[in-house]
């Protein structure tokens, strides 16, 4: 019962700060883990790259096979200290969001028809 992370796809330069960008990526994936965790899932993650030539843009979604996220916690997901967790902090999120905004970016959630919820996150392709 180990946790699978796949990663698939292609993915563009994005100019920004690794670091912080590392720091997106990881809360979204700990937060898919503990949400399947949670429900007594074995966590199954996968993150998935696109370019978007059109739009300039990188697109990335992590997706998970936990139990979603709930309507009444969707418009409040992002929020500072929002949580449904007992033992979270509510920051994860708020996180995630801010940094991908300082990068032009814009994240977002979804639930998959499969279940489970998915997140994209779009950042501006670096200038060639």
């Amino acid at each position: 019962s180990h946790t699978s992370l796949t990663v698939t796809g292609q993915f563009g330069d994005v100019q920004g700060d690794e670091v912080l960008l590392r720091q997106v990526f990881g809360n979204l994936i700990r937060n898919a883990v503990e949400a399947c965790e949670g429900a007594g899932i074995v966590p199954v993650v996968s993150i998935e790259g696109r370019v978007d030539a059109a739009n300039r843009a990188c697109r990335v979604t992590v997706s998970d096979n936990g139990p979603g996220v709930p309507d009444s916690s969707r418009e409040k997901i992002f929020q500072p200290f929002f949580t449904t967790r007992m033992q979270g902090t509510g920051l994860g999120l708020a996180i995630v969001q801010k940094i991908v905004v300082m990068h032009n970016g814009r994240v977002s959630v979804r639930n998959r028809e499969e279940g489970g919820a998915s997140f994209e996150i779009v950042i501006p392709l670096a200038e060639s």
